[in-house]
């Protein structure tokens, strides 16, 4: 059996006009898949509704010309500057209490409603804009999740969304310190 080969492709790190040439050395090697757009959130909205997708789609135009088959990876990975500026308390927090600054990938609380809502908005918008092109070959929801150590935050956002899930989970306080065993050494909560 004869692998398939795929690879990274960050399109709007290279001029256009590379594009081309690009894909065609990545057939030539043998490449069949090509993910594309799990970092380019910045570019794909540079400001809140300034949707840039005209680039994203010439750069699977110029894959598909060759052959190639694109994964899209939705650009929840690195929010823009513009989404921590509008949402100040979504970024993480670490277990001493110190906030992840703006500038790396996911320093964002996956807890945190304002950033769920702008990750569900921009991957239904691409859907609607690329979901039928010929080229798109897969969906990549995420990128290494979990990396980093950065599915865990100690932010008032993940606080809350816990206490939310333990109730709709046990519906009570005295289910939960039930089904928890709280009564062992008087841990029982009186609230979620």
């Amino acid at each position: 059996m004869t692998p398939t080969l795929g690879v990274c492709y960050y399109p709007e790190h290279w001029p256009e006009d590379w594009w081309d040439r690009d894909a065609a050395r990545m057939a030539e090697v043998g490449i069949k898949f090509v993910r594309i757009g799990e970092f380019a959130r910045s570019r794909l909205e540079p400001t809140p509704g300034d949707l840039r997708f005209d680039w994203i789609i010439r750069a699977m135009d110029v894959l598909g010309r060759h052959g190639l088959n694109v994964v899209f990876g939705t650009p929840t990975a690195t929010p823009p500057r513009w989404m921590v500026d509008k949402h100040p308390d979504m970024l993480a927090v670490d277990a001493n209490g110190r906030k992840k600054g703006f500038g790396s990938r996911r320093h964002y609380d996956f807890s945190h409603l304002g950033y769920r809502e702008e990750a569900a908005r921009i991957t239904q918008l691409l859907a609607d804009a690329i979901g039928n092109h010929p080229a798109l070959g897969g969906w990549q929801t995420d990128n290494e999740y979990g990396c980093h150590g950065t599915t865990y935050s100690y932010s008032p956002a993940a606080e809350a969304g816990f206490r939310t899930r333990l109730e709709a989970r046990y519906g009570t306080i005295e289910a939960l310190n039930e089904a928890w065993g709280n009564v062992f050494w008087s841990m029982e909560y009186n609230r979620f």
